[in-house]
């Protein structure tokens, strides 16, 4: 029989193993949110030199994409932290 201290080491990296995924998770939709934000930067960039309407249109229409997945992203990323 194992001493006691190596079974309780074994049980607890059993029960890390769950918040090193939500850990990992919360890692991915930080990043996805940084890269979020940098295009939405940069899409609204291009519709304020835009002069173009059709142009124009695409682009507010991709802005307001961008920013529903932001907030979407957010949203999970708030409820993981709890977690992480």
């Amino acid at each position: 029989m194992p001493p006691p201290e190596k079974i309780v080491k074994k049980l607890l990296n059993l029960l890390d193993a769950g918040k090193k995924k939500d850990r990992a998770k919360c890692d991915r939709i930080s990043d996805l949110l940084k890269q979020l934000k940098k295009q939405e930067r940069i899409v609204k960039d291009k519709l304020a030199h835009e002069k173009d309407s059709v142009k124009r249109k695409r682009l507010s229409t991709d802005v307001k994409i961008i920013h529903t997945q932001r907030k979407k992203a957010i949203k999970r990323f708030k409820e993981l932290k709890k977690k992480c």
